[in-house]
């Protein structure tokens, strides 16, 4: 039977125990035998209560040379778990534990990180690299304690850059979970024609396709590269990017359907500024709705510095 092991990263005081406490305490998880693997001790703590009635064992170590591959198949040998949550620290290169050989049975499931909104602007400020490293393999990033002023745009922006298939929630202090289609976008949506920036075409597209109602009937322009495929209908093409989902091997180019009158000289993979007109409709090639492009202005571009983008 395999193990899954989930691990919780971040720096200390960023609820780190909090979430694990939460998470062991739901139905999923107490029916199971858990291991805890605690790799520093903050000011929450796992008292003998809680581990006895969600049958929790837990282990305490203090450097990541400890976290040996030894020293978690001697783990696995004394507690026989049937899931393994390790409280990760934050200041603690993710190597140490990515890269270790796990048990038999035993596989990473899940990745999961805290931050405190009220003190990680002076963390990007004076000590981003590592800061930012604890969130390079997280699937989910909590950003707890996030007053109204925190700017929740600039910080997505940032770490999707670094971590582009990261998922994040943005907590206000009482624990309420601000609604991410409330969250201001990296351009002004009022604005005569909408300008994308280069960094900003992957926002751009997944807004567009979740909330096409943001941009129905108005001038969008952005920096693309085009596609004139063999499969397009007379009269249309793709002004996209290539876009990073998750790694080098995984790099697919994603723009919309646009159509156009006249003659456009632009060849295959020529890069271009393109403004166009949104409209959201039903495709007969897609079978439903789905965003599609009237262009209105186009000019040559040069290739740009940030290729591929990211979501």
């Amino acid at each position: 039977m395999d193990v899954p092991v989930f691990i919780f990263t971040g720096f200390i005081d960023s609820g780190k125990t909090t979430l694990i406490r939460d998470t062991i305490e739901s139905p999923d998880f107490k029916a199971y035998r858990n291991l805890i693997i605690v790799c520093e001790e903050g000011d929450e703590e796992y008292d003998d209560d809680f581990l006895k009635r969600n049958h929790a064992f837990i282990e305490y170590i203090h450097s990541p040379e400890e976290l040996s591959a030894s020293y978690l198949k001697a783990c696995d040998r004394k507690y026989s778990p049937d899931q393994v949550v390790i409280e990760y620290n934050g200041t603690w290169e993710m190597k140490h534990i990515l890269e270790r050989r796990l048990p038999k049975g035993w596989e990473i499931n899940g990745i999961y990180s805290t931050a405190d909104g009220q003190s990680a602007e002076s963390y990007l400020s004076n000590m981003r690299q590592m800061f930012m490293e604890q969130f390079s393999a997280s699937g989910l990033v909590i950003f707890n304690r996030c007053e109204e002023s925190f700017d929740r745009a600039k910080t997505r922006r940032l770490l999707k850059t670094f971590n582009p298939m990261a998922q994040l929630i943005f907590e206000r202090p009482d624990g309420e979970i601000y609604d991410p289609s409330s969250e201001p976008l990296p351009y002004d949506l009022d604005a005569d024609i909408i300008n994308v920036e280069d960094i900003d075409f992957g926002t751009w597209y997944i807004d567009a396709m979740e909330q096409p109602e943001h941009y129905y009937g108005k001038k969008v322009r952005f920096l693309a590269q085009l596609y004139r495929g063999n499969d397009l209908d007379e009269g249309t093409f793709v002004p996209g990017r290539f876009i990073m989902t998750c790694c080098e091997a995984d790099i697919r180019f994603m723009g919309y359907l646009c159509d156009y009158k006249g003659d456009l000289p632009f060849k295959q993979r020529d890069w271009a500024e393109v403004t166009v007109m949104f409209d959201y409709k039903y495709i007969p090639s897609y079978g439903q709705k789905a965003p599609f492009l009237h262009l209105t202005d186009i000019k040559a571009a040069e290739k740009p510095a940030i290729d591929p983008v990211y979501f």
